[in-house]
Formats: structure tokens, C-alpha cells, sequence
């Protein structure tokens, strides 16, 4: 995430919303520069880039747009320690073989190398290795060009607002099926609902449009100053399914900030056609979860099949839900149940969503709950279709729960 002292330098406030200083293609001619500057250090030390922090480029530029393009190609091209040697493990052979007396410092590096089978010099090279000033930089990449620079850099200020917010709003149609899916995914905290062809809705203080269409869908979700627990983990969540928002005919994103160091909010509206995307997909949701509880079921419930795979759930229009899995029985397939995998919630968010499936009479969905991802305190809400555990789902309390 971007320093806030970095993000405050390219924002402008109008009114109660604050608008970032995006790049456009007038900045790539500095960007070009910028890239050309730093194709120069690769293989070179951490140290001796820094040491040229402050140079002007060759062509002139806003000095608060190359600091946050900077920071940006730092996580783009950044440096790594390169010795295949153990720097702590270097130091004490060499430091242990030194105490021997009448200890020649040449002949002393010459016989580790030795021992450790490398050549003196790469032993130097790597005694102090693991220091982050001796990191060294690597290549540019061939495809990182100054569009796709400025395009990186406006994502990263846009990403850094919307993990600082205490809740989002979002307005969006075509393909939004696959935009909310994205979302439970991501195990947000989220709230869905159809919009018809309905044209405005009040959000905040404000009055915010809403694209038309009878795909349209509205997502309320929770900021990460809204949680008192895994605020840096549901930031990066958060931030990681602005890029799902490019496969949308058309939305509107809008999202309560903290900016400064007090209480104050302030609102930052993201639209369809700003110049945030265009540089890369947005990325697959992780699938460890699935693979390890596929493989408990293959382990310990063979009679029952779990199948991956999304499927939207009828809750009467009231919201639009979705089940990560369904669970097959293999001797009588007309035995199955929808499981649905929440990620983080609140005692509120799950209330909401089981109400939603009692009104619906969707009584074989059993939302799997992991205790750990809690973001308020309080006593989660007791039902028939809520299975709490902590950590690790075992295949053998869903089937219990369901009466297996």
C-alpha cells in the first residue's frame, strides 16, 4: 500500500471528495525516463540506487507524480538477495575460523570458500547478502512500458484510497454475475441486490447514478476500517477485486476514506473509463482452501462427492448469493446440499445472510463459517445451517451438521 504522506501528494480535494492525479499520456515521456533510469541499476546494490534517490530525471517532471511512479517500480522491479550461501552461516565460519591465532585474513576467506565450495570472492559477496542495501536490483521487463507504468501507478492509488475506507459502494452492470461471484470469492463482506432498471440511489451524503440495465446489481461492502481484526489482510482483499470492476459494461465505485489523522471521512468515486486499468487481469481466488477440502472428503467421506463449482442461489430477488460447492451424495444423488464458504463477517453480515436463506426456504445451504476471519466482536447468531470451525474445515462436522 502506498506511504499516506505519498498517496495525500496526488490528491486534490473538491468539495468533500478527494480526486487523484492520475497519469495520462502526458506524463510518459518522464516515465519513459524513469524506466530508461532505472534498466541502468539492474544487478546493482539496493545501496547505490538509493543513493541516487532525488536525482532529476532527464525530463522535466512533477516531483509528488515520479515519488508515487517510483514507489510503484519498486514493487515492479524490486531487488532480492541473489547469494545461494547462507549469509548468518558465512559469517560464523568466518568469523570462528578468524579466532584461530596468527590468523591470516586471506588465507582465512580462501579456506571457507573452499570448504563451502565457492570461490573467495563469492564468499565476500555474500557475508553481508541478507542486508536490504546489498539487494540487488533486478531487469526491467520488456513488457513494462510507460502506459502500462501509469496505468500500475493510477491502480495503486486507487487501491490504496479503497483499502483506507470504511465502506464501499458499488453500482454496476454486464457481467456482474461474475463480478459478485468475485466477491464472495474474496470472502468480502458484502451485500448484494438487483437494481432493475432503477437510475439513482442515495449513498453517503451524496446522490450517486446507477448504470441501467436489468443486469444492474448494487454491492455494499465493508471497508477495512469498519473491522477491528484483519484490517491489512481484508485490505488487500478489497483492493484485489477492484481489477473484477473492468468487465463491466459500466459501474461506479464509491467508498468513505480516511485520509488524514483524524476522524473525517472523505469520498472517493471510481468510474468506468478512469484510467486505472488496462494492465492486467484481475486474479484467479486462491484455491488452496479447495484443494485441501477436496482432499479431506476423498479421505474421510468417499460416499459423498464435492463438487466446485458456483452456483447462484434463488433467494426471491431479495439478494444475490452464490454457493462455492455442492455436495452430492454418490449412492442417492438426489441428496445434496450447497455449501457456502464465508470469508470475513460480522455477527451482522451473517444474520443478514441467513435471514436471506430462511425467506428464501433454501434449507439445504449450510454456510461454513471460519471463526478466525470474526471482524467485530460479538456471538455469532445460533442456526441449523451455520457451521462455525476455526482454521481448518473438517469434512466430518459438515457431514454431522447435515445429518450424514
Amino acid at each position: 500500500m502506498l506511504p499516506r504522506a505519498l498517496l495525500e501528494s496526488n490528491l486534490r480535494t473538491v468539495g468533500d471528495q478527494v480526486v487523484p492525479r492520475y497519469l495520462t499520456e502526458r506524463d510518459h515521456p518522464w516515465l519513459q525516463a524513469l524506466l530508461t533510469d532505472r534498466a541502468r541499476f539492474a544487478g546493482r546494490t539496493l545501496s547505490e540506487l538509493e543513493a541516487q534517490r532525488g536525482v532529476p530525471l532527464s525530463v522535466p517532471a512533477p516531483k509528488s507524480k515520479v515519488r508515487v511512479a517510483a514507489c510503484v517500480l519498486d514493487a515492479l522491479v524490486p531487488a532480492r538477495a541473489v547469494s545461494v550461501l547462507r549469509p548468518a552461516e558465512v559469517r560464523w565460519r568466518l568469523f570462528h575460523a578468524a579466532a584461530a591465532p596468527s590468523a591470516d585474513r586471506a588465507a582465512v576467506v580462501r579456506d571457507v570458500a573452499a570448504s563451502l565450495g565457492v570461490t573467495p570472492e563469492e564468499l565476500e559477496s555474500a557475508l553481508f547478502g541478507d542486508l536490504r542495501g546489498e539487494r540487488r536490483i533486478e531487469s526491467v521487463p520488456d513488457d513494462l512500458s510507460p502506459s502500462v507504468l501509469a496505468a500500475r501507478t493510477n491502480f495503486a492509488i486507487a487501491a490504496a484510497l479503497v483499502r483506507r475506507s470504511s465502506a464501499v459502494h458499488i453500482t454496476a452492470s454486464g457481467d456482474t454475475e461474475a463480478l459478485v461471484y468475485r466477491a464472495y470469492r474474496l470472502g468480502l463482506i458484502c451485500a448484494v441486490a438487483p437494481l432493475g432498471t432503477a437510475s439513482r440511489i442515495a449513498v453517503g451524503d451524496g446522490i450517486t447514478r446507477i448504470p441501467g440495465g436489468a443486469d444492474a446489481v448494487t454491492l455494499a461492502l465493508s471497508g477495512p476500517l469498519a473491522l477491528f481484526h484483519h484490517t491489512e489482510v481484508y485490505g488487500r482483499a478489497l483492493a484485489s477485486f477492484i481489477p473484477a470492476l473492468s468487465a463491466c459494461r459500466d459501474f461506479e465505485l464509491v467508498a468513505r476514506c480516511k485520509i488524514g489523522r483524524g476522524p473525517a471521512l472523505t469520498q472517493f468515486v471510481l468510474r468506468s473509463g478512469d484510467p486505472v486499468f488496462g494492465h492486467t487481469a484481475a486474479p484467479p481466488a486462491e484455491s488452496s482452501f479447495e484443494d485441501r477440502l477436496a482432499l479431506a472428503f476423498s479421505r474421510r467421506a468417499s460416499r459423498w462427492e464435492l463438487q466446485f463449482r458456483p452456483v447462484a442461489l434463488d433467494t426471491r430477488g431479495e439478494e444475490l448469493a452464490f454457493a462455492d460447492a455442492e455436495l452430492v451424495h454418490r449412492g442417492e444423488p438426489t441428496r445434496r446440499w450447497h455449501l457456502v464458504f464465508v470469508g470475513f463477517w460480522t455477527v451482522e453480515h451473517l444474520a443478514r445472510r441467513l435471514r436471506a436463506l430462511t425467506a428464501a426456504r433454501l434449507d439445504r445451504v449450510l454456510l461454513c463459517v471460519d471463526e478466525k476471519r470474526r471482524g467485530r466482536d460479538g456471538a455469532p447468531p445460533e442456526h441449523p445451517q451455520l457451521l462455525l470451525y476455526k482454521g481448518r474445515l473438517d469434512p466430518r462436522a459438515i457431514l454431522a451438521k447435515i445429518g450424514a
